[in-house]
Parts: C-alpha cells; sequence; structure tokens
C-alpha cells in the first residue's frame, strides 16, 4: 500500500502530543456530559475508553486524508472478438482493376468487423506493416485509400506478405525474446528449425494463438522472397487459419503460365492444410462465402489495452473513522445516560 499524500501523516504530531499530555488537562476539549456523573463498574469502563475511541476516530481520519492507494496493478480491457491481419498484394501485376477490386472487398469486409481487431500489411517486392491490429475503422479505410499498386516494389513475395502478416498478429509478444529476422530464417529452411519452434510453445504458454487468423488478397502468383509454405507451415503448427481471396492478374506477371499455375495449386494446398480456404474474388458468390466463413469462427476474449492502475482505498479509513466518531458521541452523550 503506498499514500498519495504522505505529509498529512504529520498531523498525528499535535494529536500525539495531546495524547500524552492528556492528565494535565492539556488538550483541546469540547462539550460532553462525561463527567456529570461518576460511573461504576461496566459502565465506568466503557467511559474511560471514550479518549482512546476519538483518537482513533481523528487517526483514521488522518489517514484517509493521506489517501491510500494499492501498488501499480495492470487492468486490461478486453471484448469478444477476433485478431485479424490482411496481407494485400500491391505488385505490379495487381495494376488497374486487380488492387481496385482487392480495396472493394477489403473496405467491406472492415466495415463489417466492428468488434474485431484488423491489421493491415501490404507486399509487393518488399513487405510492410501498415496498421498494427487495431478497431479504428476510419484510420484502417483512410490506409487502405492510399494502398496502391506497386507501392513496395514490381515483383511479387506471397511468402514476405504472410511472414508480415504473422509478425503484425504478434508484434507485441514477441518483445525483446524473438526478433522478426531470426524467425524469418528459422522458417525458411526444409523443417522448422528450433527458434521458430521455441516461438511457437512461448506463444501457447502465454496463450495468444487462439482467435487469430490472416487473409492473403492477391493474384496467387509468386515470382520472388521465400515460399509462401514456409509461413504457412508455420501457421498450421500454431493452429492459425490463413484465407486466400484470390484475383485474375490484372497486367504482366512475368512468369511463365505453367509455373504461374503450380504456384497457385501450391498455395490453395498450403492455405488448406492450416483449415483455411481459397477464394476467386471475381465471383461475388465466393466472396459472400468468404465473409460468412469468417463470421463463424469462434469469438475470444481480446486485450485491446493493458493500463496501470492504483486502486484507492481511503474509503476504509473513512468508514473505520466515522464508526469510532460516532462511537465516542454514543459513550459521552447516551451511555452515561443508560440507567
Amino acid at each position: 500500500m503506498t499514500f498519495a499524500n504522505p505529509l498529512f501523516f504529520l498531523l498525528l504530531i499535535p494529536f500525539g502530543l495531546l495524547w500524552l499530555f492528556r492528565r494535565e488537562k492539556k488538550f483541546l476539549g469540547y462539550s460532553s456530559l462525561c463527567y456529570a456523573r461518576e460511573p461504576a463498574g461496566t459502565k465506568r469502563v466503557i467511559a474511560r475508553l471514550n479518549r482512546p475511541v476519538f483518537f482513533g476516530a481523528v487517526f483514521f481520519a488522518i489517514v484517509a486524508i493521506a489517501h491510500p492507494q494499492t501498488k501499480y496493478y495492470q487492468e486490461k480491457t478486453t471484448l469478444q472478438g477476433r485478431e485479424i491481419a490482411l496481407s494485400i498484394d500491391t505488385s505490379f501485376s495487381m495494376t488497374g482493376t486487380a488492387i481496385e477490386t482487392i480495396k472493394k472487398i477489403v473496405g467491406d469486409f472492415i466495415k463489417k468487423r466492428s468488434n474485431d481487431l484488423i491489421g493491415i500489411t501490404i507486399f509487393g517486392t518488399d513487405a510492410a506493416l501498415i496498421v498494427i491490429p487495431t478497431m479504428e475503422t476510419q484510420l484502417l479505410e483512410k490506409s487502405l485509400e492510399r494502398v496502391q499498386a506497386s507501392q513496395v516494389g514490381y515483383q511479387t513475395a506471397i511468402g514476405e506478405g504472410l511472414f508480415t502478416a504473422v509478425a503484425a498478429l504478434f508484434e507485441k509478444e514477441m518483445g525483446n525474446k524473438f526478433t522478426i529476422k531470426e524467425l524469418r530464417n528459422s522458417i525458411n529452411k526444409e523443417y522448422l528449425a528450433d527458434y521458430a519452434i521455441s516461438f511457437i510453445k512461448e506463444m501457447e504458454q502465454r496463450g495468444v494463438l487462439k482467435n487469430k487468423l490472416i487473409i492473403l488478397f492477391t493474384d496467387g502468383i509468386y515470382n520472388i522472397g521465400i515460399s509462401p509454405t514456409r509461413p504457412l507451415r508455420l501457421l498450421k503448427r500454431m493452429g492459425i487459419k490463413a484465407y486466400v481471396v484470390a484475383v485474375k492478374a490484372s497486367d504482366v506477371t512475368g512468369v511463365d503460365p505453367e509455373v504461374a499455375a503450380q504456384h497457385i495449386e501450391e498455395l490453395k494446398e498450403a492455405v488448406e492444410s492450416t483449415g483455411g480456404k481459397y477464394y476467386h474474388a471475381e465471383n461475388f458468390d465466393e466472396v459472400a462465402k468468404f465473409y460468412n466463413e469468417i463470421d463463424t469462427i469462434e469469438k475470444d476474449k481480446i486485450t485491446i489495452e493493458t493500463i496501470l492502475r492504483k486502486k484507492d482505498l481511503y474509503l476504509f479509513p473513512t468508514l473505520a473513522g466515522l464508526f469510532l466518531l460516532l462511537l465516542s458521541v454514543f459513550i459521552e452523550n447516551v451511555w452515561v445516560r443508560i440507567p
């Protein structure tokens, strides 16, 4: 316990002096029936308690004025919802119709998710975090308006986009213990390295794997960066679903048609291995199914923010002081009247 105004305890000094010199009558008094008649027996014992009871009331009053508080504790603000990272393909092949289609779908998606935390990442040759998961719908919409094709390069690094979405979901939890560079290196191997396994176990112990998902908006054709199967393998181990909303490329991809078809099939299989699904954005029935699929995912408690607070405790000494004051008045003015 701490006190917001500890200097008020100095008031105890004069009252302490009054207590020490009470026998010499050097104390402040007030009208009382205490000395009107000498009580006897039990009444006399209780009557003599009047002065310590009164000083007890003063003591607790001063404690209340000193404003007692608890030490700092964490208070979490939570809601029932989901935490979603949206990863948008902004490569050259998305120029024109494709990027506008995606922005329309994402915009509608954001408006329908008032109780979900949503973040936005983009990828081209490189990947970038635009907005960390938030409930600020206006911020998300304004950030989405600024998304343009070729914003972070002309090529398509779907794997980097997926990994950046993972980093966005766990930015707070990673702290100083894990780094994005080391985690990326550890998943870009034939098997998940020990570093990635440690990361997964740490997140499991903290209980932060529930209710998270990643949605990728792309044409499904990648030509640079790590294979998307690597971050999707990580998501599978973590129990996090990934979904793909695929649009038709509106410009050249720079990838042979047969290789492009193979990439799309690999991406689809890897996404479905996480428990997610692959949708075609040009089919509005498919998009409707996509919205409905997300709605079926169970909501869980999400911590929006953690605030350090102190709890006020002045009510308890105030009540104690008031009780002792009333008891003192009762002893002096009622108890002595009782036959």
